[in-house]
């Protein structure tokens, strides 16, 4: 196995037309195929290093799957082959009147290190996320957590929160003891902290993560009794390695190598919807060639110059949705309709385009010569998806005279950058989701650390108060039609402000090995490996 997948990383630039000409379903066998299932090992794709093993620190849907879901666990989660959220570690919820207070009775479960689960840990797991800025989009409306009994918790909120199970689903529970005796080294190695189906037994941070199924898990030991993540940053290496049988199940499978997944895959293999968003976000902060971007008339020039078709022609293979939507309506009651005619759409124009450049004040002859803007900055792999993305809208605004440099990095690197508005443009990706509110990581102040576009500034041209309110409205009550209005309202501000325009809504490709049943577990985001097993 370790010399096909050094032959196949290898081979993976120059010779991939060659390899993929002629692979038959069989090529995809594992040697294992008959093994003893205890002694099976699924292998799966680690598309970039894991920086920690601590649930907080992980930021890629990847990383999560593997510590969100797979290690560690939330009072409630969700399924998203199943559309809905769902009671995890919580047995029992109680919720008052006035939408206030929760009371949860906790499961009977263990966390892996032996300890019990208990009220006092889901208090400290909650004061520990409520301190990290980062998730101050899911905590911000909580008063108080806390245990009145050992399987008794009761969380306070400060004001009625509708999409509160996010909250309860995002926020994962640690064992306090693990956590505590670790202190500063958690996270840096592997641990027991965590009451999920699975016991990480491997963490290299530039490779390997290997898992084992947990015995004594609340809900029965996993089918899938060895797990393995080997890290393979290039998309054609990984399909090379899927169609050479090193890889047993391939999430987020690269579009541009479908239809050579599917020969390998035969039936093993499904497209899905995807809700993850691609957006094209400018900083109008920035200070690029006199503060250049901070020109509204020249924001929209760019977001009309887009072709959001060749967009995801170049990046989905044309497999995606061109989005107009945060969150794609059919995903959800509460979001906004591109139908409907609220907000502006920025439909792919160069007229417009040309039109708004001169009325940001530049002459035709500046516009023939070509005006520079700045740089597109995004993260992946430099053939990946959002690499593909920036270099077509490159080319797209080089069309209507307007020129910009591509900047593409791994995520560990740009990432802290694109969160403190450290650059010109960029290409980002957030996950999807089932209630609007999700859009508050990108427009609220309280998501430090979350958002690309700044706009609660002292010299912000941009209605933030209102923008800010209207989040909160949206989240304040639980009627549908009433949370629709505000959230309408909220998007057609944020179209208004010329800022953040979503370009594409990404198809998820999943192909799995002959002998793997994944149960209909057809997740566009965080797969359940609990789901998982052999035939």
């Amino acid at each position: 196995m370790k010399i096909k997948k050094a032959i196949a990383l290898l081979l993976a630039v120059a010779m991939i037309a060659t390899l993929v000409v002629g692979c038959g379903k069989d090529s995809n066998q594992p040697s294992d195929i008959n093994a003893d299932p205890s002694e099976k090992v699924l292998t799966l794709r680690l598309s970039s290093p894991m920086p920690s093993t601590d649930w907080e620190k992980c930021q890629t849907a990847i990383h999560q799957s593997i510590t969100w879901v797979a290690t560690f666990e939330g009072l409630y989660g969700i399924n998203e082959a199943e559309g809905g959220y769902y009671k995890l570690l919580a047995k029992d919820v109680e919720i008052s009147d006035d939408q206030l207070t929760y009371t949860i009775t906790l499961r009977d479960a263990k966390f892996q290190n032996g300890d019990q689960l208990k009220a006092s840990d889901v208090v400290f797991s909650y004061d520990r996320a409520m301190q990290n800025a980062r998730f101050n989009y899911v905590t911000s409306m909580i008063d108080d957590v806390t245990a009145k009994d050992d399987q008794t918790v009761e969380i306070k909120l400060l004001y009625p929160y509708s999409a509160v199970v996010h909250t309860f689903s995002t926020i994962k529970i640690v064992s306090e003891r693990e956590v505590t005796e670790a202190g500063d080294a958690f996270g840096t190695v592997i641990n027991t902290a965590g009451t999920g189906p699975y016991i990480m037994t491997e963490f290299d941070p530039a490779g390997t993560v290997k898992l084992k199924a947990f015995k004594d898990y609340w809900d029965g030991e996993p089918n899938i009794k060895k797990v393995e993540y080997i890290l393979i940053t290039e998309d054609s290496a990984a399909v090379i390695a899927f169609e050479n049988g090193e890889i047993g199940y391939l999430h987020d499978a690269p579009t541009a190598e479908w239809d050579a997944l599917q020969a390998a895959a035969g039936e093993n293999c499904k497209m899905l919807k995807g809700n993850n968003i691609r957006t094209f976000n400018i900083n109008w902060e920035s200070a690029t060639n006199n503060n250049i971007l901070g020109n509204e008339y020249v924001r929209k020039a760019i977001f009309y110059a887009i072709n959001k078709d060749s967009v995801n022609q170049a990046a989905a293979n044309g497999y995606g949705t061109p989005a107009y939507e945060y969150i794609p309506s059919d995903y959800s009651d509460t979001s906004p309709k591109a139908s409907d005619g609220t907000f502006e759409l920025y439909q792919f124009s160069k007229e417009k385009s040309h039109e708004m450049l001169l009325q940001a004040g530049f002459t035709e002859e500046e516009i023939a010569s070509g005006i520079p803007i700045g740089t597109i900055t995004t993260y992946g792999a430099q053939t990946g998806e959002k690499a593909k993305a920036a270099q077509v809208i490159q080319a797209n605004l080089k069309d209507v005279g307007l020129i910009a440099e591509v900047e593409v990095a791994d995520v560990a690197i740009i990432s802290p950058r694109l969160h403190s508005y450290d650059y010109d443009m960029c290409v980002f990706g957030d996950s999807g989701n089932y209630d609007y509110n999700n859009i508050r990581q990108q427009v609220h102040s309280e998501s430090v650390g979350m958002d690309v576009v700044h706009y609660n500034r002292e010299n912000s041209p941009f209605d933030y108060k209102r923008i800010e309110e209207l989040v909160d409205l949206g989240v304040s009550t639980s009627d549908t039609a009433q949370r629709y209005a505000y959230y309408t309202e909220l998007w057609s501000m944020i179209c208004d402000t010329a800022t953040i325009l979503p370009i594409l809504h990404m198809p998820v490709g999943i192909c799995w090995r002959d002998d793997l049943d994944i149960n209909g577990s057809y997740c566009p985001t965080y797969y359940r490996l609990v789901d998982f097993s052999w035939k």
